[in-house]
């Protein structure tokens, strides 16, 4: 499925009425009982080396905004970010990456030490989700394709990057 949608989007990139691709594409996820958005934003306008760069945005119910930059890499390196929470304390952990935040008090900063592994995902905190690459609709336009989205738990399989044990 992933094929065709790559295949299609390929070919509609071809035609002469298609609309050029974005080359930064953002996906959000608002944790409800605090109002705060969280963002993972992937700019693909760098013409060199890293392939893209991320960006980690937090916005509190207040408007107060908070941007951290994720670690660039290739595309070996632009893996999944899976989204972590217990309540008080949220991870944005990837392969490279591990950010710790508060969406209540606006802040976040690069994991001293990430959750410790456990038997399936992560000890002491939820799975609530990931950031990725999948197919679906493209509102407002209602188009199906491949994006950057954030995936809820009901959609997502946990990407915890555990060591092989």
């Amino acid at each position: 499925m992933i094929l065709l949608a790559v295949a299609g989007a390929l070919g509609a990139a071809g035609s002469s009425t298609a609309a050029p691709r974005p080359k930064v594409f953002s996906a959000s996820h608002q944790l409800g009982f605090s109002g705060a958005l969280v963002t993972v934003r992937e700019d693909y306008r760098a013409t060199k080396w890293p392939v893209s760069s991320r960006t980690f945005v937090l916005r509190g119910a207040s408007g107060k905004t908070l941007s951290l930059a994720l670690a660039n890499g290739g595309a070996g390196d632009l893996s999944t970010l899976s989204l972590y929470g217990n309540g008080d304390r949220f991870f944005l952990i990837g392969a490279i990456e591990c950010v710790e935040f508060d969406p209540v008090m606006i802040t976040a900063a690069r994991c001293r030490t990430r959750p410790p592994c456990a038997t399936f995902g992560r000890e002491g905190v939820s799975f609530l989700g990931r950031f990725d690459w999948a197919n679906g609709f493209d509102p407002p336009h209602g188009r199906f394709g491949l994006g950057w989205r954030f995936l809820p738990l009901e959609d997502a399989s946990e990407t915890s990057f555990c060591p092989d044990r």
